[in-house]
């Protein structure tokens, strides 16, 4: 069976990334829990998926332009007893949840600093890197984060995922990590929308360069059943899913398929796997365009594109 990692905690029944999201996370056995960071204008890092506020959270703020203790007054939308958790309160609660494996999500709208924060933070809470080591997952987007955290130190002997839709990104780490060949700073996997595995290139070209250099597959959003069954016959090692209750359900029951079976275009079935496929060969032809990453404002096209995606459910 593949390793269940709770999408930001626990999204699909509790308000992301919040305290409340984390405990039932833990409590449902989650092998991983998935979230996200932002940092504040002063410095301090928090969890949040989005650049910005609005979304969950009682005021809309751009994070980056913003202190911590504007950011501290928020409440959720939904329950107004809920804060944005910093990353210091995170890591305080996994000290305190024997077991529990965090994969942190930076976003590349990040600037690069906050990975030497964060494992300062660490080693604020307990003083044994080994401790954080075997806890903590860094989740990156692009390759020169990558080069940024040998450069500092703050990866090595961690695990590192690229986590990306792009292929051709995921590529680009996998070559640096062998490039490199440094036990200390390796690529460990890649996690990638459930989409991009259906692809010809990633089944026959790309899988089996990852299993030859013991990379893991993780994907990104699996929540339904067909998802699952898809899995079979490709060497995915775990899901990031909205539910880990209902994937660890989900993951029993496709666990015997042992080949990757595209269906008939014709069917119901197949009418959805077609039209994914050609959406996501499409958004990657424009996402990662060198222009689709101009500014407009505080945002890119690139953000813009990822938050239509987001919208209707396909992120």
């Amino acid at each position: 069976m593949v390793l269940v990692a709770g999408h930001r905690a626990f999204k699909g029944q509790y308000i992301e990334n919040t305290m409340v999201a984390f405990e039932r996370a833990y409590e449902a056995k989650s092998d991983i829990i998935e979230t996200d960071l932002q940092m504040t204008s002063d410095g301090v890092v928090v969890v949040n998926h989005d650049v910005d506020t609005g979304r969950i959270w009682d005021k809309n703020l751009f994070i980056a332009n913003h202190t911590f203790e504007e950011i501290r007054e928020l409440r959720c939308k939904d329950d107004q007893t809920l804060k944005m958790p910093t990353l210091v309160e995170i890591l305080e609660w996994i000290v305190e949840h024997p077991g529990v494996r965090i994969m942190l999500d930076i976003k590349f709208t990040n600037q690069k600093i906050v990975l030497p924060k964060a494992y300062a933070a660490m080693l604020s809470i307990k003083n044994d890197i080994r401790y954080w080591q075997e806890r903590i997952i860094w989740g990156l987007w692009q390759l020169d984060w990558f080069e940024y955290g040998v450069e500092t130190g703050a990866i090595k002997d961690f695990e590192v995922f690229v986590i990306t839709l792009s292929l051709d990104i995921a590529e680009q780490f996998i070559n640096y990590s062998l490039k490199l060949n440094n036990p200390h700073f390796r690529l460990s996997g890649i996690s990638i929308h459930f989409v991009a595995s259906w692809t010809t290139r990633f089944r026959h070209t790309l899988a089996p360069k990852l299993v030859e250099n013991d990379i893991k597959v993780f994907l990104w959003t699996v929540n339904k059943g067909i998802d699952f069954e898809y899995t079979g016959g490709l060497p995915i090692a775990g899901v990031v899913t909205d539910d880990p209750i209902v994937a660890r359900q989900l993951s029993r029951e496709y666990s015997k398929v042992k080949e990757f079976v595209p269906p008939d275009w014709k069917s119901p079935n197949g009418l959805r796997f077609y039209t994914f496929l050609a959406a996501y060969h499409i958004i990657c032809s424009l996402l990662f365009k060198p222009w689709a990453h101009i500014k407009l404002g505080p945002y890119s096209l690139a953000y813009f594109v990822f938050y239509i995606l987001r919208t209707i459910h396909f992120l």
